[in-house]
């Protein structure tokens, strides 16, 4: 009887690039990411309507929860690498993007042994050499070099050991403008992605003293119970900073005043496309300023 080995588990990360790699479909090359182990690239087909696939693999963990990890962190360094240096990275969901029958599980694994896995957007954790799988792809670019690729990886992965819940969302929003055509949406997602940054922090304890006296008032007074509610939401909401103060902040104290205006300027231009419908048509330089602002604002705080 064979006496099975212990377990080592894989980490596979597959998602879109808007900036194809320079090698062929197909190929490989080897990559050393900082905290994890060495990742091997494949150059994938091109992906739907724009793009291309690529598939980073990482093997070796002892557990699936060690696996996870580094397949997670490598989806974080993807996500910064993809909006700081504007390649546009989209790394998915982790959902599968088809399905099999049992029966189709039932004959692959008669027949190879191995557990049918579909392909999957994002991050597949699985033990290695147990696993096939199964994937089908429907159908004036630019690219880049391999080795910058491989550089911009080994350089950002340093900053992205412990990135925040503001960080992950602000580097998904900037990849997900990328993939966007119109100038329109770019921009939304663009100043969307700085507010993403900025923490509303509380104003300081003289007011919030004050405001708290203002509550222990309005609760005395003999009101419908919605209506006090109301007003104690109000209140609750000017113990913190408004979201202006919170990003010209966040601009002056990483950047400069100058970078905190230019911003300020464009979110009066987002209010005037969301609210009123002013600018449609006329943003592309805003777009392109707003991604610029956004990408040195994640980059200054990463750094």
């Amino acid at each position: 009887m064979k006496i099975r080995g212990p377990m080592a588990y894989c980490a596979r990360c597959r998602f879109k690039i808007l900036t194809p790699l320079q090698i062929a479909e197909g190929a490989s090359l080897t990559v050393t990411i900082p905290g994890c182990p060495p990742a091997v690239i494949d150059v994938g087909p091109d992906a739907y309507p724009s793009g291309q696939w690529i598939v980073i693999r990482m093997d070796g963990f002892e557990t699936e929860d060690e696996a996870f990890k580094a397949g997670t962190q490598l989806g974080d360094v993807l996500s910064i690498v993809g909006a700081v240096t504007r390649l546009g990275i989209d790394i998915g969901f982790s959902r599968p993007t088809l399905q099999f029958s049992e029966h189709v599980h039932a004959a692959i694994k008669a027949e190879s042994g191995k557990q049918l896995r579909t392909e999957t957007h994002g991050l597949m954790v699985y033990e290695k050499d147990a696993v096939t799988i199964v994937g089908m792809e429907a159908r004036g670019r630019s690219t880049i070099a391999s080795d910058a690729f491989v550089q911009r990886l080994e350089e950002w992965g340093h900053a992205t050991k412990q990135l925040t819940q503001r960080q992950q969302n602000c580097a998904a929003l900037l990849n997900d403008s990328l993939f966007v055509p119109q100038a329109e949406g770019q921009f939304v997602l663009r100043v969307s992605a700085v507010e993403a940054l900025c923490d509303q922090f509380d104003v300081g304890a003289e007011l919030q003293a004050a405001i708290t006296q203002i509550e222990a008032f309005v609760a005395g007074l003999s009101l419908n119970a919605d209506v006090q509610e109301t007003i104690r939401k109000s209140l609750s909401f000017q113990k913190k900073q408004s979201l202006r103060q919170s990003y010209m902040t966040k601009f002056r104290t990483l950047l400069s005043e100058d970078h905190a205006r230019a911003f300020d300027a464009l979110y009066q231009k987002r209010s005037a496309l969301v609210h009123d419908g002013r600018g449609r048509g006329q943003l592309s330089e805003a777009a392109n300023e707003a991604m610029d602002l956004a990408c040195a604002l994640l980059a200054a705080e990463l750094k």
